[in-house]
């Protein structure tokens, strides 16, 4: 077995079969169902239309992700320098590459297990509405890079910060202002600095993308442009962990 999997499937362990991974399970799960609760029982929000509430929820569930996936990663290198085990695992035989890719993979897994677990939400909140089907398509397709990206950005500030508090509130800061679309209004946004905001930002590409697909019912195949934001976020990040990880090396 490669190196790269032996240390995905450890950091998966820790993540899905240890103390710490039942409680951010139990949170995530405690979080959906709030915020079901919240969409499907408020007096307003049960006046949306049934394609709105199901993007709030998909939205919700990327932001999640992200969040997960950059604790998660600023961990994966940060925690791991403070409980002074990093060392260790510089110095054994896998390569930098194999470890960041290993760490990588304990981060999709994490982000595989809180798909599925949105999964049933999603069905509570959009089952009797339209475009579920797509809805769970355009969470895959778009919400996983950007969730990564950010695993890879927690990576990357864990890697170049000296302390993992320094680390976590600088990324904590970061997804807060990339997720900032989910908190202002279409019409807020409308602005050039709001239009050239949403140009760069991946979590405004997944956004945009679940309101073409959800709300507007256009193919998923047709946010191609949402998707190469997406992707060229997942890429800069994986670049940003690389060149942190070479300098902890040194």
């Amino acid at each position: 077995m490669s190196a790269a999997r032996l240390i995905a499937r450890k950091e998966a362990g820790e993540l899905l079969l240890s103390l710490r991974g039942l409680s951010w399970l139990m949170a995530v799960a405690v979080a959906l169902s709030v915020f079901g609760l919240l969409l499907v029982s408020n007096t307003e929000l049960s006046l949306l239309d049934n394609a709105q509430v199901v993007y709030d929820m998909v939205a919700i569930v990327t932001a999640l992700g992200g969040l997960l996936a950059l604790v998660v990663g600023l961990d994966a290198v940060a925690g791991e320098r403070e409980r002074g085990s990093l060392v260790a695992l510089l110095l054994t035989p896998a390569s930098r590459d194999a470890i960041l890719s290993g760490k990588l993979g304990g981060i999709a897994v994490a982000w595989a297990v809180m798909y599925a677990l949105a999964l049933p939400y999603l069905w509570a909140v959009g089952s009797t509405g339209q475009n579920l089907r797509e809805a769970v398509t355009i969470l895959a397709v778009l919400g996983s890079p950007v969730v990564l990206g950010f695993g890879f950005f927690g990576m990357a500030l864990g890697a170049r910060l000296a302390t993992a508090r320094t680390a976590l509130l600088t990324g904590l800061i970061g997804l807060m202002i990339s997720a900032s679309p989910l908190l202002l209004g279409p019409s807020l946004r409308q602005s050039a600095i709001g239009r050239a905001f949403d140009v760069i930002n991946p979590i405004s590409a997944a956004v945009n993308a679940y309101d073409g697909v959800i709300i507007d019912s256009q193919p998923v195949l047709g946010q191609w442009p949402h998707a190469l934001l997406a992707a060229a976020w997942l890429v800069l990040a994986l670049w940003l962990a690389r060149s942190g990880f070479r300098r902890v090396a040194r």
